[in-house]
């Protein structure tokens, strides 16, 4: 797969497709989201080896939404299976999704390394914890915290690279058949040279989930019913989940240009045409 170079414009653009794509089937990407959630809370209760495993079926799972949107644009029904289409047939490259999923885990946990370390630190953490525990409105207390406000920014300063570099090596190994290096090393290639429109992204998604937050509290004001304002949060939060996982599809196939000689079914259509803007 060839690396493209694409205008900062297209971060805007990814994020506008996947909001169409969400559009054509939305009750198939949310539900999808929904089956996520629920099955990483399902394994984050399972002690060490769960929260491992949610970090290891990463690459697979964002696979799974890639390929539910090139199902979308095909005009196909999305269905639950696609999750784990990408290693559910017999030529799967399962043993590098292993192996993805494994070195996934191993960045993550130098993240979380470093952000200790350069953070305010477990033991200042915990004592924020602790007087967290003891107010009476925990949520709002923890909202306020400055230490605890630190720690998020630098796991998520550390975390969201990490994460971005990863983001492009599951198409890389289905549809190119690269192994994890070469897969990897792509990816942060295509990354950084790509990396205004990735900013540009970033910022929509930033601004959407702003948006997002605003308009529950306008409505917490105009309707003060807590149960419902959290509701209508938690249904909006998933479909712009949902937006954001369908749009993984474009950024892809918009950095990188198939094989010539790839087959159909191992090879996604070329840059797709619903939505998407000549630059």
């Amino acid at each position: 797969m060839k690396l493209r170079i694409v205008p900062a414009s297209r971060g805007l653009a990814w994020m506008r497709q996947g909001l169409q794509t969400l559009r054509r089937q939305p009750l198939g990407f949310m539900g999808l989201v929904g089956m996520v959630i629920g099955a990483a809370l399902l394994l984050a209760g399972v002690p060490l080896l769960g929260p491992l495993a949610v970090l290891a079926a990463m690459p697979v799972m964002w696979m799974g939404f890639m390929l539910a949107t090139r199902r979308t644009l095909l005009g196909e029904r999305v269905t639950p299976g696609v999750l784990i289409e990408a290693v559910r047939a017999p030529d799967a490259p399962r043993k590098t999704f292993l192996q993805l999923g494994g070195a996934y885990i191993a960045a993550i946990q130098v993240m979380m390394l470093l952000a200790g370390l350069l953070g305010p630190g477990p033991q200042a953490l915990a004592d924020a914890m602790e007087a967290i525990d003891a107010a009476e409105d925990a949520a709002s207390a923890m909202v306020a915290n400055p230490v605890v406000l630190e720690d998020m920014l630098w796991r998520m300063a550390l975390v969201l690279p990490v994460s971005l570099v990863f983001w492009h090596t599951p198409a890389l190994v289905l549809w190119a058949r690269l192994p994890v290096g070469k897969a990897l090393f792509f990816s942060a290639v295509a990354t950084w040279r790509n990396l205004g429109a990735f900013v540009i992204y970033g910022l929509c998604w930033l601004g959407a989930l702003l948006v997002l937050g605003l308009l529950d509290r306008l409505v917490l004001s105009v309707l003060p019913i807590p149960a419902l304002a959290n509701a209508l949060a938690f249904c909006g939060a998933l479909a712009l989940g949902a937006a954001f996982y369908a749009s993984l599809y474009f950024t892809t196939v918009d950095c990188f240009e198939a094989p010539h000689d790839a087959t159909p079914d191992a090879t996604p259509p070329g840059a797709p045409t619903d939505g998407q803007d000549s630059d």
